[in-house]
C-alpha cells in the first residue's frame, strides 16, 4: 500500500491533510505574521520529535522517556561546531544527527537489549535527566546554564520566511521517511516485536538488530530536528530539557494517538498552537491544557485519531444508508 492509496481510502483524513498542506504551504505568501511563522517553525521541529518518538515507542513498543535528550545532543553538537569552528550548518546538522545516533545507540540501545518495559523507560529518563548537569559543568564548550546564543543561521541574511520553508521541507521529508519505514518490512518487524515478541522471534525477527535499528533511526531524526532547532531559533540551553518540554512532547503523542502515523503530527499542532493561545490564561495555562488532555484521553484512549476514525466510520455508514435508500 503506497501513500496515495492509503489517503484515498481515508476520505476525511485525505481532505484534512490536503487542506492543511495547502494552508501551511501558502500561509507565508499571503502576509503571514512573523510570530505565527515562529510557531509554525516550532510545530515543524516538535512534530519531527514527536513522530520519531512515536516510531520508537508507538511502533516498536520501547518505552523511551529520553527523546528530548536526543534533540539536545543534535542541537548542541551542531551549534558548537557552527559557532566555534565556523562550519556550515548544512555540514553540522548531519554531524549532530549522527552524534546523537551513535551516543544513543551505544548508551541506550545496547543496554536496552537486556531490559524491558519500565526499566528501559527509567534508563532513558536517567539519560535525559543527567544531560543538564553535563551541559552545566562543561560551560567552556556548551555555555553552561546560559546555553549557546547567536548560533549562525542557515545562511547570512536569513529571514523568518526562509527558516519557515526550510523547516517545512525537512518536516515533510522526515514524515515521508517515517511513513516508508512503518510500511516496510522493518516497520512490520517493529510492530511484531511490540505485539508478540516470542512469536516474532520464532518467525526469524532478530530483536537485537531491530532494537538497535529503531534506536538509531529515532535518535538520528531527532538529532536532525535539534540541528534545525538551533539554526532556526539561534540558541539552545539546558532549559530545553526542562520538565515542561518533556511533558508536552509526550503529550503530543498521547493526545494525537500513539502508534498512528498522523497522531503525533496532530498532537504537535494542538500542543504548540494551543499552548501559546492559552498563555492568555497566565499561570492557569498548563492546568487548562492538562485538563483538556485528560478529557480527551479519558473519552478517547486512542487519542484524537480514534475520534477521527470513529467519525469516518459514521460517515461511511451514513452515506451507505443514504445510497441504500436511494436505490431501494
Amino acid at each position: 500500500m503506497n501513500f496515495v492509496t492509503s489517503l484515498k481510502r481515508l476520505t476525511l483524513r485525505n481532505t484534512v491533510v490536503v487542506l492543511a498542506f495547502m494552508f501551511t504551504a501558502l500561509y507565508p505568501l499571503v502576509g503571514g505574521k512573523s510570530y505565527i511563522l515562529h510557531l509554525f517553525i516550532l510545530f515543524f521541529i516538535w512534530g519531527i520529535v514527536a513522530s520519531s518518538w512515536n516510531l520508537l515507542t508507538g511502533y516498536a513498543g520501547i518505552s523511551s522517556l529520553g527523546n528530548v535528550g536526543f534533540l539536545a545532543i543534535g542541537g548542541y553538537v551542531s551549534g558548537i561546531l557552527a559557532k566555534n569552528l565556523g562550519l556550515s550548518p548544512w555540514v553540522t546538522i548531519p554531524i549532530g544527527g549522527t552524534a546523537s545516533m551513535i551516543l544513543v545507540t551505544l548508551l541506550l540501545g545496547l543496554p536496552a537489549l537486556r531490559l524491558k518495559g519500565i526499566y528501559i523507560a527509567l534508563l532513558t529518563l536517567i539519560f535525559a535527566d543527567s544531560l543538564p548537569s553535563v551541559l552545566t559543568q562543561t560551560r567552556d564548550v556548551t555555555g553552561g546554564a546560559m546555553g549557546l546564543h547567536d548560533i549562525p543561521p542557515f545562511f547570512s541574511g536569513l529571514k523568518k520566511i526562509h527558516a519557515y520553508y526550510i523547516c517545512f521541507v525537512v518536516f515533510l521529508i522526515v514524515q515521508y521517511v517515517i511513513y516508508r519505514v512503518i510500511h516496510s518490512s522493518t516497520g512490520l518487524a517493529f510492530m511484531a516485536l511490540r505485539d508478540a515478541e516470542h512469536f516474532a522471534a520464532s518467525l526469524g525477527v532478530n530483536r537485537f538488530k531491530e532494537c538497535l535499528k529503531v534506536f538509531a533511526l529515532s535518535s538520528f531524526l531527532t538529532g536532525i530536528a535539534g540541528g534545525f532547532y538551533v539554526h532556526s531559533l539561534g540558541d539552545i540551553s539546558p532549559a530545553t530539557l526542562a520538565i515542561e518540554p518533556f511533558l508536552l512532547s509526550i503529550t503530543m503523542m498521547e493526545l494525537g494517538g500513539i502508534g498512528t502515523f498522523f497522531g503525533p503530527i496532530l498532537g504537535s499542532a494542538i500542543i504548540v498552537f494551543g499552548s501559546e493561545f492559552l498563555r492568555l490564561a497566565g499561570t492557569l495555562r498548563l492546568s487548562l491544557l492538562g485538563a483538556l488532555i485528560c478529557v480527551v484521553v479519558l473519552l478517547f484512549p486512542g487519542g484524537l485519531m480514534q475520534l477521527i476514525e470513529q467519525s469516518e466510520d459514521w460517515m461511511r455508514r451514513h452515506i451507505g444508508r443514504k445510497r441504500s435508500s436511494l436505490t431501494a
